[in-house]
């Protein structure tokens, strides 16, 4: 059994900003790549308000439907077990593969600021932070909060340092590949990697079942940490390239230290660029800690509704789902070998599936259960629904970007899953959602 009200908001809005902020300090660059700086502006804007609007849907859907299964729980009741069981795949395996991408970039930064990297320090990674998941979720969470307090303040130091060495030059200037400065297909190219900037924030609501008082908390968090990474998100995107240029920081690894390190910015070897390239270490361990906290709760939630095998559902002396955990390392650890622009995608890929759900399970409950409490309601929440809904199927289409092998892979493992489903449901009664609250 879980350890209830053992988080209070400002663990919440830690856990939102730990999700994402690896996204800040890696991955996103890639976008200015595929399109350039102004198109990518303008689809990180439009993500802004995907993923803040999502998140708040899912901040009255949390307070409503408190259940450390989140996403798996909102669709299944609206849609019944079939659909919610594809939607915690997907939401389960995002989350799990997402952890190969994080250590990957801990690695370009480690590489870059201590001359360490590869394969010892990907298995130090994922024994050492699922061992502390081990040890119960007041312990994790508070070095989660730590961690992401640390990164929050790394990004806004990069963003002083950097703000007096931005010239409007180095942001205009344009890739190679890209033709014009601003256009409908250079937009869609940069969605899935402006996206990166915010995604994840929604699984905030796999803390509900462990939150103190679900109705302040959960909406209270999750804003701040929407708050929080919005002008993080605006610091690094306008900072990096308009210092560091378009080019480099759009194929680096380590987009934060590159951009510090150019002969434009401070040079190799400055002293500040090491402290940053530091910061950045702790913010990707901060998403590293919540990737494996939210997919162990997802895991859990559906092995203890008997969705996947008991042994998934089983916790420890601490309330801490141990084999959930160590099945998260098995998975992570080789997928962190895999090109991570591609993992990128992928979970992009797979997390807006779910949304397109969440988006609908949103408005199906809002329809059909007028009555339902909710301890928060969302000003406008239809409209921010449909909204969402548009904006995500422009995501989806964009994601076919992905390369065949990683497309036939995500195929056979829900091909796999469906069968899993379908053998269980022949054993057992319709799943009906349950009461954990």
């Amino acid at each position: 059994m879980l350890k209830k009200s053992a988080l209070g908001w400002p663990k919440i809005a830690g856990l939102g900003i730990a999700l994402v902020v690896a996204g800040q300090f890696s991955g996103w660059n890639f976008g200015l790549a595929a399109g350039g700086w102004l198109n990518m502006l303008v689809a990180t804007l439009l993500m802004a308000l995907l993923c803040g609007g999502l998140a708040l849907c899912v901040a009255e859907l949390s307070t409503a439907l408190p259940s450390a299964g989140g996403v798996f729980v909102y669709a299944q009741s609206a849609f019944g077990p079939f659909v919610g069981y594809l939607v915690g795949v997907a939401c389960a395996l995002a989350l799990t593969i997402g952890t190969g991408a994080a250590a990957t970039f801990i690695c370009a930064y480690t590489e870059s600021v201590f001359g360490l990297g590869g394969w010892p320090v990907k298995i130090a990674l994922f024994a050492v932070i699922i061992g502390i998941h081990m040890r119960g979720v007041g312990e994790a969470m508070g070095l989660t909060f730590i961690a992401g307090v640390i990164a929050v303040v790394a990004l806004l130091t990069f963003g002083v340092a950097m703000a007096p060495h931005v010239e409007l030059a180095n942001l205009l200037k344009l890739p190679a590949s890209v033709a014009t400065p601003v256009s409908l297909g250079g937009i869609f190219a940069c969605v899935p990697f402006a996206i990166w900037l915010f995604i994840t924030v929604e699984q905030t609501g796999s803390a509900a079942e462990e939150a103190h008082n679900p109705g302040r908390t959960m909406p209270r968090g999750i804003l701040a940490a929407i708050g929080t990474l919005l002008v993080t998100a605006l610091v690094v995107l306008v900072c990096a390239p308009g210092a560091g240029g378009v080019e480099l920081v759009g194929s680096a690894g380590d987009p934060l230290y590159a951009a510090m390190s150019s002969n434009s910015a401070f040079g190799e070897g400055s002293w500040l660029a090491r402290v940053i390239g530091c910061g950045a270490v702790f913010g990707l361990i901060a998403t590293f800690f919540s990737l494996v906290y939210a997919a162990s709760r997802q895991l859990f939630a559906m092995a203890r509704d008997g969705l996947f095998p008991q042994w998934l559902g089983k916790t420890g002396k601490r309330g801490t789902p141990y084999p959930a955990l160590l099945l998260i390392g098995a998975i992570g650890l080789p997928l962190s070998e895999v090109d991570p622009a591609t993992v990128m995608l992928a979970v992009v890929l797979l997390l807006n599936v779910c949304y397109l759900f969440i988006f609908g399970a949103y408005l199906h409950i809002k329809r059909n259960q007028p009555d339902l409490p909710r301890p928060f309601t969302l000003v406008g929440g239809k409209l921010v629904a449909w909204l969402g809904l548009a904006l995500t199927l422009v995501v989806i289409a964009a994601c076919f970007q992905l390369d065949m092998l990683m497309l036939i892979a995500l195929a056979v493992t829900f091909t796999l899953c469906i069968f899993n489903y379908l053998l269980r449901n022949r054993r057992t009664t319709v799943i009906e959602v349950p009461d954990h609250a």
